[in-house]
Order: C-alpha cells, then sequence, then structure tokens
C-alpha cells in the first residue's frame, strides 16, 4: 500500500511551512478564545493564570538556523500542548460536550478561514474516474502528515471508503514527552476536522483515535452524489 513518511530535507521544508501558515490562523486558540472563557467559569481566576503562566514558561524560542524539522515540532509541540491544558482545564469545570463543541467550532471556523481558497477546489474530486480516485487521494493525503506524521492507506472498503492507518499521530508525539493528548485530540483534531469534512463536502472524513495509544485510523469516504446529500440528511 501507499506509504508517506515525513522524512527528508524538502518534507521537512514543507511540513514547517505549512505548519507555520496553518498556525498563523490557529494558533492563537488557546490564549485568545479558550483561556478567556476559562477564566470566566473558574472559580479560581488566579489559580488559571497561574497555570497558563507555567505551560507559556515551557515556550522556547526560534533558534538561529533551526532545522526545519525541529522547527516544525518545536511549533507544533508548543500549540498542542498549550491547547491540551486548556481544554483539560475547561473539562474541570463544564461538561465536556459544551467544551467540545467551543473547541471543535473554534478551530473548524478557522480552518475553513485558512482552507477559504482551497476547499472549493476540494469539489473537482468528484471528476475523479473510479478507477483512478484511490491514488488521487493517496496523493492528497500525502500532504496531511505535516499533522499526522507517517500515515499509509491500508484497503479499501466495499463502498469506496479508503481506510488510512496513522500509527503514531504527530499530535501526540510532537510534544516534549510523547503521550496521549486527549482532549486535543478528540475535540481540536476529530472533532474539528469532521466539521469541516463533513458528510456533504468532496470527500467526508472519519476518525477513529486508538486511544490512549498514539495511532489512529482515518477513514475517507465517497462523496454523496449532489441530488441525494439532502435525502441522507
Amino acid at each position: 500500500m501507499n506509504n508517506y513518511e515525513h522524512t527528508g530535507t524538502l518534507a521537512a521544508l514543507r511540513d514547517d511551512w505549512i505548519m507555520r501558515s496553518m498556525l498563523s490562523r490557529v494558533g492563537d486558540i488557546p490564549e485568545l478564545v479558550l483561556l478567556p472563557v476559562l477564566r470566566v467559569v473558574a472559580e479560581d481566576r488566579a489559580a488559571v493564570d497561574a497555570g497558563w503562566a507555567d505551560i507559556t514558561a515551557q515556550r522556547t524560542r526560534t533558534r538561529l538556523f533551526e532545522p526545519p524539522r525541529w522547527s516544525w515540532k518545536r511549533r507544533y509541540g508548543q500549540f498542542v500542548r498549550e491547547l491540551e491544558w486548556a481544554i483539560t482545564e475547561l473539562t474541570r469545570v463544564m461538561p465536556a460536550e459544551d467544551v467540545t463543541e467551543l473547541v471543535s467550532s473554534a478551530v473548524a471556523a478557522r480552518l475553513r478561514r485558512w482552507l477559504r481558497y482551497v476547499l472549493p477546489t476540494f469539489e473537482s474530486v468528484r471528476l475523479v474516474p473510479k478507477g483512478m480516485y484511490p491514488s488521487v487521494m493517496d496523493a492528497g493525503v500525502s500532504f496531511a502528515t505535516f499533522l499526522v506524521g507517517p500515515i499509509h492507506r491500508t484497503g479499501v472498503e466495499a463502498d469506496g471508503t479508503l481506510v488510512y492507518d496513522i500509527p503514531e499521530c504527530a499530535m501526540h508525539t510532537s510534544v516534549s514527552a510523547p503521550e496521549a493528548q486527549t482532549n486535543s485530540c478528540l475535540m481540536g483534531c476529530k472533532a474539528a476536522c469532521e466539521k469541516v469534512f463533513d458528510r456533504d463536502s468532496a470527500f467526508p472524513l472519519e476518525f477513529d483515535p486508538h486511544l490512549p495509544g498514539l495511532g489512529c485510523t482515518l477513514r475517507v469516504h465517497p462523496a454523496a452524489p449532489r441530488d441525494t446529500r439532502a435525502a441522507i440528511a
């Protein structure tokens, strides 16, 4: 099956560039969206501010001539670490369903803004001949290494759904001590991405995280025909 690693200088440069671009849109969500809500709903605002100070103290500055792979990991790890902290603290004082809606909606809105010029072009996937569809989608999925790390297709289901395996998602391994970033995974990635690439999109996505492990199964479902999507809903 097709296997996409994120090794090599060109791949490292690509992943770092895409990560920088994405974080320019979503990177401030922990501080500007979630932290203000947490300060309002938490009983001890001073404790919240102290906790935030502790987590942001782990930020590191850009090093001169920093290798792109280290730059990518540092930036991604910082974002995930702060996102996980903010979400975890919110779940202590709010229902998980409400936190999921808050986080996934914020991330999805920013992702749509980031991809505003690209999303319309994805509709062309509907025109790809059935026999070429897997290879075309494989090429597209290869760009996801900046977000998930190595990924490879393991099969095709009866309805044409493509199944991909992510052995160890980069959302978990980008932090200093790799461990499952459960809340960021479920709310900031799975729920948010499934909102952006829902069943009305050109390729509906379904994430199946292997928590508490670091892996994940990604399913890329075929798009519903335009004239039947309303009936399915």
